[in-house]
C-alpha cells in the first residue's frame, strides 16, 4: 500500500512539474524559412495562390498520402480551397506581396501560414514562408513546440527549393 501511494504521489509531483517547466515556453510558434527566386512578384504570387499548383511544388501536398484531393477555387479568384481527408488548406487572406491560408487537420494541429513576397531587389524577389502555431497550456502541447521546428522546416526548404525551380524554369 505504501508503495502505491509513494507511485501516485511522484505521478503527480512529475506533473507538477512537467507543467511548470512547460509554462516557460511560450504559447505561440512561428516556423518559417525564405528564398530568393530571380522572378516577378506577379508570377510568383500567381503560382503560389493557385493551389493547382501546389502538386508540382509543395512537399506537404505532393509528398504526403493524402486521399480524395480537391481543389476548387471561386469564380473571384479569392478563398482557393484544397482539401483531402487528412487535410484542408483554406485561403484566407490575399493582397499584393502578402497570402495568407489556413491549414486544419480533423485530428491534429491546426496552424496559420502564408507566404510574404519582398522585392529586394530589382533582379529577385525574396519568398518568406512561415506557420504560426498556437499552444494551450497542456504540457505535452508545449513540450512538443521543440520539434516543430525539425519537423516542418526541412520540408519548408525543400518544397521553397521546388518552387524556386517551378518558377524560374515555367514560361
Amino acid at each position: 500500500m505504501h508503495f502505491v501511494k509513494f507511485i501516485l504521489i511522484s505521478l503527480i509531483a512529475l506533473f507538477i512539474v512537467l507543467t511548470a517547466f512547460s509554462l516557460l515556453f511560450p504559447s505561440h510558434l512561428r516556423v518559417g524559412r525564405d528564398i530568393n527566386i530571380a522572378a516577378p512578384r506577379e508570377k510568383v504570387q500567381a503560382v503560389i495562390g493557385d493551389l493547382h499548383t501546389w502538386d508540382h511544388w509543395n512537399e506537404f501536398i505532393r509528398s504526403s498520402s493524402l486521399t480524395n484531393k480537391s481543389v476548387s477555387s471561386p469564380s473571384s479568384g479569392k478563398g482557393a480551397f484544397l482539401s483531402s481527408n487528412q487535410l484542408t488548406v483554406s485561403e484566407s487572406v490575399s493582397q499584393p506581396g502578402r497570402i495568407e491560408f489556413n491549414w486544419k487537420q480533423p485530428k491534429g494541429k491546426n496552424a496559420e501560414g502564408g507566404f510574404n513576397l519582398l522585392q529586394l531587389r530589382p533582379d529577385s524577389l525574396t519568398v518568406q514562408w512561415w506557420f504560426d502555431f498556437h499552444f494551450r497550456w497542456y504540457p505535452w502541447e508545449k513540450l512538443g513546440l521543440l520539434v516543430y521546428d525539425k519537423k516542418f522546416g526541412p520540408v519548408m526548404e525543400e518544397s521553397l527549393d521546388s518552387l524556386k525551380r517551378y518558377v524560374e524554369n515555367s514560361p
